[in-house]
């Protein structure tokens, strides 16, 4: 989604696509297939769904002027910087060790540097960053010390946050990569199996960042599992959320406004939370 709201941007599995409010389509960059097979043959028919669950990302710039999109180009994958206005390829950049199976893009509150994450299974992740002046391309890989998932950007620019590809740790990072803090999550006895750090993640505020313990179902994890509030500058745990009805597990996301977004698939509900209702 644009700033203003004027435009959302979807990554689909021939095109990234800018639609308008009333659901017009007003711009389409056109890239290769993103499917099981690389290069495979098409109907010729423009809605046919290729089989295989790969995919790229895209998303709009802070600033919304740009936006960057992971795409498939004669059988090779590219980071593109597209101009929001039309669609237009500003740059490229040779994505060489990718073989994706999915991708985010993390977008950095500067409207200058853009982050992006490539999960590739159990071949690991490759996490990228780069930056578009408005005349050059200049991009750096974290691969060799890092098999890591991007999750948030700092909102005063103070670093990213990334979690461990098995959800063992939680860090903060300085934009070349230097780690600031961890956060391991919380042990139980010396007998059980360590916790770890579900997938979802990110800063409530600047002074504050949410994650969710992960659990395997069984009753030690039940107790570790759920949302859990750190500072934003060391990582150090203040505390389990405690909502009203009770733990909420699972996918949480933050908005940075204070604010974050809980989803109960049982129920279907989304709900919005804030330090204060959450207790």
């Amino acid at each position: 989604m644009s700033p203003d709201g004027g435009f959302a941007v979807f990554s689909g599995q021939r095109a990234v696509r800018a639609v308008g409010v009333g659901g017009e389509v007003l711009w389409e960059y056109r890239h290769g297939c993103w499917g099981p097979e690389l290069g495979h043959p098409h109907s010729g028919d423009e809605q046919e769904v290729c089989r295989g669950l790969e995919h790229g990302s895209c998303r709009v710039s802070d600033d919304g002027r740009t936006v960057w999109a992971h795409v498939v180009h004669e059988e090779r994958e590219y980071w593109v910087v597209l101009d929001a206005a039309d669609g237009r390829e500003l740059a490229r950049l040779p994505l060489e060790d990718s073989a994706a199976a999915g991708s985010n893009h993390v977008s950095h509150p500067d409207g200058i540097h853009m982050g992006l994450s490539i999960g590739m299974g159990q071949d690991g992740i490759l996490l990228y960053w780069a930056r578009w002046d408005g005349e050059k391309l200049t991009a750096w890989d974290l691969n060799e010390t890092m098999d890591r998932i991007l999750a948030d950007v700092h909102p005063g620019h103070r670093g990213f946050l990334t979690i461990e590809h098995y959800g063992s740790d939680l860090r903060l990072h300085a934009l070349d990569g230097d780690t600031l803090a961890t956060a391991e999550p919380e042990s139980g006895a010396e007998d059980e199996e360590p916790g770890f750090w579900d997938y979802g993640c990110g800063f409530v505020d600047a002074g504050t960042v949410i994650a969710a313990a992960g659990e395997d179902g069984d009753e030690e994890d039940a107790e570790r599992a759920g949302h859990w509030l750190l500072d934003a500058h060391t990582l150090g745990i203040r505390g389990r959320v405690a909502y009203p009805d009770g733990p909420v597990a699972g996918y949480v996301r933050p908005l940075g406004d204070g604010t974050w977004l809980t989803y109960d698939t049982g129920t279907e509900i989304l709900n919005r939370w804030g330090e204060a209702a959450a207790g």
